[in-house]
């Protein structure tokens, strides 16, 4: 009875909103778009009906913010860019003038091909704590409601699962739950379409309103049991759609008594003549400008910090947990769950966690964070999952992996003073189910039993005094990785240019400094649209890219592009080189802050001002990107991500061979394992790179770097015999110190293996001019009489 009250008193709600919506509105009402990545959603208030002087538009909708996936924490959560963040940072300015005159202000929620989107959340905890995140948003900045967009999720990427019949029911009602005075509408498009049944219960007695998702097309959503005046047939895109298309649709929507009419994308230009064509026929009424027409700046970016979690829970105390940015500060507030005020904790707070006192046991609370990017830049909040205070019994933190060899891993956390024991839960990113391992008694345990390259979740509860639990932690992850692998020796990976490829997983190398950088070779360029041969990188959209790639849609197909994303736009950097097929060649681009270069055999080849923060967050792939179409044809081998600009002496120095340990490198395909299912990461930043695709025929012994697991230039003169100077300013001599008298020749190869010089030694001192050779690495060998390698190693010419 008592579950039947909450739904008859949320129904009545759901009534009274939509009451108040109708007591103002037009007939049909008026939905209205706004891209806010270009323009200002204040125009959506600029017209009304000539005779009665109503708002043309009922509903003004900001399109769009994204639904993104937190991987290190397996979460799904709300990331703003930087014009919607301008919007809700500035509600006074572009939203309450809007609320003032009638219109509704929702905020529009869609995928971000990372993996999350309303489809597949995969259990009722995971599809409220999104819930919850939408509801703080909606009431933290006054808006009036949510329009849900099942598009652009890429789910299955990051590990996440596949769309499922529970989760958009699911998250429906915990939405309702969580805001029950607020509208919630469907574009209706995507897999949410078919999965709008569970458990008996419906996805339409959630949902407000529903449209149609293709413009200039009239198909009514099915989403029972809402009515037709609840839905719109026609969806028109302003501007695209034709004025005969306008009118068909305006009139059908008329005829057949549905109670919507969409609009798409509302500019800054003077459209009351384009609108009365449907007015007319909607209302019998002409559309007027009656208001100013606004134009857009673009907003700054910045986003707010992830890897939210709680530890070190008391019941009286809490440590809040953040991953940071040294160049940024934050702002931090809680609050009990039952409450509607928020408490500051600390503003302009530099570091990754906080300790919150005086808390009630056993209560729960929320907690939200803002990131100051500078003095007046600030990211829109980000909601974290709620925590219970605790009965006192500390919770674990500082959950960490590792050992990865495939099949298990070692996890471990700090001590809980007062535990006698603990228990664990985990399971893969995928599963809905938790398994459990129950009393350990030490701060550490092997799992065993894992599956080969798989992302797990888990999490540790503390047992004190045999009775006493304290909350799980916040779950953690890991990927199991991969089953260690004896190298035969040096090895590339070959691709198809269609099916093959590697997908080294989540990355966010977001900041103000980067390098790609590694060897190809390409068999052949793509001569069919869209002739895009792909290298490496990250690409989710305009606005969020670093990529490395052959040709361009007016590039040719043989030149190298290196493309970063600076607020909502793309820098493009092209080479002056073409490159030659069956060659292979090192590349190498970087961005300082200053400038985006790009290096090929160690030589700079191009370069462009840069400046600011560019944003790369998403999956990296490598001889891909999105889509198959844009696949390399070709050789990988040795290939590196650095969070950092290497300097010219630094690409020309190392490019077959680093430490695995060099600051800032954050990933070192070597690509020498020769088989198996992935190409290991040497730092300890386990990225691993999984193979699609491919078998072990991938593993190929055309390399780039034969000869330079030799000796490295620090070590060069303890050889019997050596090349000095080194490096050597092109035009000089290079000089060979030829201490054994067996020595017979000197042979010096370029990169590519093809010999430049053969050399007889008739003297302790032989020299070779670099007058004739091109800046760059090369290989010597010094032979011995019974044609022998005595001594071997690299030579630098700059």
């Amino acid at each position: 009875m008592k579950n039947k009250s909450i739904f008859t008193a949320l129904i009545l709600l759901i009534i009274q909103a939509a009451s108040a919506l109708n007591a103002q509105q037009n007939n049909p009402v008026g939905i209205c778009y706004v891209e806010v990545n270009n323009n200002n959603m204040l125009n959506a208030g600029s017209y009304t009906l000539q005779n009665s002087g109503k708002q043309l538009f009922d509903v003004a909708i900001i399109f769009a913010a994204n639904i993104n996936y937190d991987v290190s924490k397996s979460r799904a959560y709300i990331s703003n860019n930087n014009n919607v963040t301008k919007v809700l940072n500035d509600v006074n300015t572009y939203v309450r003038p809007l609320q003032q005159k009638g219109i509704k202000v929702l905020l529009d929620l869609l995928g971000n091909h990372q993996g999350a989107g309303i489809s597949n959340f995969p259990n009722r905890a995971a599809a409220k704590d999104f819930a919850l995140q939408v509801a703080h948003t909606v009431y933290t900045y006054g808006l009036d409601g949510v329009d849900l967009d099942d598009e652009y999720a890429g789910y299955g990427n990051n590990g996440t699962g596949q769309p499922n019949s529970s989760s958009f029911v699911m998250l429906l009602q915990e939405l309702k739950m969580a805001m029950p005075d607020k509208l919630i509408t469907f574009y209706y498009i995507g897999p949410a379409t078919t999965r709008q049944s569970y458990n008996g219960d419906a996805a339409g007695n959630y949902i407000n309103y529903s449209w149609n998702a293709y413009y200039g097309t009239y198909d009514a959503p099915v989403v029972p049991p809402l009515t037709n005046a609840k839905l719109s047939a026609a969806a028109t895109w302003i501007g695209n759609t034709s004025t005969s298309i306008l009118t068909n649709l305006a009139t059908n929507t008329k005829n057949d008594g549905y109670g919507v009419f969409m609009w798409y994308d509302l500019n800054g230009a003077n459209n009351a003549s384009y609108l009365s064509t449907g007015s007319n026929i909607l209302y019998t009424e002409n559309t007027l400008l009656t208001g100013q027409l606004y134009s857009w700046s673009q907003g700054d970016a910045c986003d707010p910090p992830l890897g939210l979690e709680v530890t070190n829970v008391t019941g009286i105390s809490a440590k809040l947990n953040w991953t940071a940015n040294a160049s940024q500060t934050y702002n931090i507030d809680y609050k009990p769950a039952n409450s509607t005020t928020w408490t500051n904790v600390a503003n302009n707070y530099s570091g990754s966690n906080i300790i919150i006192n005086n808390l009630t046991l056993n209560t729960d609370y929320d907690w939200r964070i803002q990131s100051n990017c500078s003095a007046t830049i600030k990211s829109t909040y980000l909601f974290a999952p709620r925590f219970n205070s605790g009965s006192g019994c500390g919770t674990p933190s500082s959950l960490t992996a590792g050992n990865y060899i495939g099949t298990s891993t070692q996890l471990s956390w700090d001590t809980v003073p007062g535990a006698s024991s603990y228990n664990l839960q985990y399971k893969t990113a995928a599963a809905t189910t938790w398994i459990d391992v129950q009393n350990i008694t030490t701060n550490s345990y092997t799992l065993p039993g894992l599956t080969e390259n798989t992302n797990y979740v888990w999490k540790v509860q503390a047992v004190c005094g045999g009775t006493s639990t304290s909350s799980y932690s916040g779950e953690a992850t890991f990927n199991s990785g991969f089953a260690p692998v004896q190298s035969p020796g040096a090895r590339s990976l070959s691709f198809n240019g269609s099916t093959h490829y590697l997908n080294a997983g989540q990355f966010n190398i977001s900041g103000n400094a980067v390098t790609f950088e590694g060897w190809v070779k390409v068999n052949a360029f793509k001569t069919a649209f869209p002739y895009i041969s792909s290298v490496m990188g990250i690409e989710v959209g305009d606005s969020n890219s670093a990529i490395l790639r052959f040709g361009d849609g007016n590039l040719a197909n043989n030149k190298l592009q290196f493309i970063l994303s600076f607020g909502s736009a793309q820098v493009k950097l092209n080479t002056a080189t073409t490159f030659s097929t069956n060659t292979w060649y090192h590349i190498a681009a970087t961005y300082d802050g200053s400038a985006m270069k790009i290096y090929v055999n160690g030589v700079l080849d191009a370069s462009v001002p840069a400046s600011g923060n560019f944003t790369a967050n998403g999956i990296l792939y490598l001889a891909r990107n999105y889509e198959n179409a844009r696949s390399l044809n070709g050789f990988l081998d040795e290939f590196r991500v650095w969070k950092r600009a290497l300097t010219a002496t630094e690409i020309l120095t190392n490019n077959c061979n680093v430490p695995a340990n060099s600051p800032a490198l954050e990933a070192n395909w070597k690509m020498n394992e020769g088989s198996g299912n992935g190409a290991l990461d040497a730092t300890a930043n386990t990225h691993f790179a999984t193979l699609t695709g491919m078998t072990n025929t991938n593993w190929r012994t055309d390399v780039a770097c034969t000869t330079l697991s030799t000796q490295d230039i620090s070590s060069e003169k303890n050889q019997v015999n050596y090349a000095y100077p080194n490096p050597v300013k092109k035009g000089n001599d290079i000089h060979f110190a030829i201490k054994d008298k067996s020595a017979s020749d000197i042979t010096l190869y370029d990169m590519a293996g093809k010999l430049i010089v053969n050399k007889k030694i008739d003297k302790n001192d032989m020299v070779i001019s670099s007058q004739n050779l091109s800046a760059g690495i090369y290989i010597y060998k010094i032979h011995s009489k019974d044609s022998k390698t005595q001594s071997s190693g690299k030579v630098i010419v700059e």
